[in-house]
């Protein structure tokens, strides 16, 4: 149901809005990193892998690929994704039937050359990078002549990164520089980012940074990079190497509302609910940031202490906030406490009530008896809706039959008007035989 769909849509992880954000920006090595940070039981971890295995393809690795689209047909067999993942991979496959039949042979001598003498074997390495051979087959090369050690092979990866003709070479190379991790690696780098101009090597000599452990140069840069959104890239990536405490004193130095927004996402990557918790609670941080903190902890398993927030805050921006985050987490049963208590306003009540119909059918028995014990026309409207969201056709059935407030039941009419149920379809015909 297309109208579920947007609902859910809007519950999607951090993780899955960045990656489409890189997406947007055809940032597909970014967009793979964000979607694998997407849970298991996320709303959207079905169309998380769907768009990291598009990503793939972006980046011509068929294998990881083709590898997403099964991944997505074991763990999620019925998953609206599944027919957009067949035709992807059905792509990919007709895209490499029509390679050089060759190409696993080739691929056989490249790796057996890990194995020979430096000096017969980098030579041949150099002149296969300069024939006309698919890039699959030229970054398992490069990947060869990185893993040699060798003062050689070292420069001719140092000279593919340093080259922008195949974008996609060059990030392979910058790489395979970041895992050499040795000063020379490291100084190129370093030099790499100062003089290259294209965000995507910008980006991708970042996350080199990252996997040299770099945290110190990374630290530099989430201070220093004029760049905002390289600035926000090196501050996630910090997130991930127990920066903590520098980011903390990075956050309290920072006037950019938006660069603070990014660390705080860099402390949800680390699992620090103590700092996210500070923001949410602090009356002097601008009320964008406390929202931002307290959303982001929806996704840190922190139910107690976002539901001990509810009771405290007042501002009701505040606490719809706190609510979207409980139902991020999962947690139906505090939802259910704020739509019982008479002494919230209709409002809130209203928007627990909404937030309990799109966790899905879990929450429905608690629905059915809200609905049983509820007076105020409006929160009985909302829970029609709530039951319409969840394709509860056999229960709409029943409250209406039963819904002695003939608005009521025009309300849940309605709704059942919109589905394709069968138990909607027999109570419609049941109504005109009246």
């Amino acid at each position: 149901m297309l109208f579920l769909g947007l609902f859910l849509q809007s519950s999607a992880s951090v993780s899955y809005q960045e990656g489409r954000e890189a997406l947007d920006r055809s940032d597909w090595q970014g967009a793979v990193e964000a979607f694998e940070q997407v849970s298991e039981d996320d709303a959207v971890a079905d169309a998380a892998i769907f768009w990291q295995a598009y990503a793939y393809n972006k980046l011509r690795d068929a294998d990881r690929a083709l590898e997403s689209v099964a991944l997505l047909e074991r763990r999620f067999p019925n998953s609206e994704w599944r027919d957009d993942a067949q035709a992807l991979a059905a792509e990919i496959r007709g895209r490499a039937s029509g390679e050089d039949d060759n190409d696993e042979l080739r691929l056989m001598a490249l790796n057996a050359l890990m194995h020979a003498d430096d000096e017969e074997a980098i030579p041949i390495l150099e002149e296969f990078l300069r024939g006309a051979h698919s890039e699959r087959l030229k970054e398992r090369a490069l990947f060869v002549l990185a893993q040699s050690g060798s003062a050689r092979g070292f420069e001719v990866v140092a000279e593919a990164a340093r080259s922008s003709s195949s974008p996609n070479l060059q990030k392979k190379a910058i790489r395979y520089l970041g895992v050499h991790e040795s000063e020379r690696s490291l100084d190129l780098l370093v030099e790499l980012y100062g003089s290259i101009t294209d965000m995507d090597a910008r980006r991708s000599i970042l996350q080199s940074f990252m996997i040299a452990g770099q945290r110190d140069r990374l630290l530099g840069l989430a201070r220093e990079e004029p760049n905002e959104e390289l600035r926000a890239r090196a501050i996630r990536l910090l997130g991930t190497m127990d920066a903590e405490d520098e980011l903390w004193t990075l956050y309290e130095q920072e006037t950019s509302e938006e660069i603070r927004k990014q660390i705080l996402r860099a402390f949800m990557v680390a699992g620090d609910q103590e700092r996210l918790l500070a923001v949410a609670k602090n009356a002097a941080e601008s009320l964008e940031l406390r929202k931002s903190a307290i959303h982001l902890l929806g996704t840190q398993d922190a139910d107690e202490e976002l539901w001990a927030l509810y009771q405290q805050v007042t501002s009701e921006e505040l606490k719809e906030r706190v609510m979207h985050a409980l139902f991020i987490s999962g947690n139906s049963e505090k939802l259910l406490l704020v739509a019982r208590d008479k002494d919230e306003s209709i409002e809130m009540r209203r928007r627990a009530i909404h937030n309990l119909g799109i966790t899905g059918e879990a929450s429905r028995p608690m629905l059915l008896e809200l609905y049983q014990g509820e007076t105020a026309f409006e929160l009985k409207e909302q829970i029609l809706h709530a039951l319409f969201v969840q394709d509860s056709a056999p229960e709409l059935v029943e409250l209406a039959r039963s819904e002695n407030d003939l608005e009521l039941e025009k309300k849940a009419v309605h709704w059942l008007s919109l589905m394709d149920a069968p138990e909607a379809k027999a109570y419609m015909m049941e109504i005109l035989r009246r």
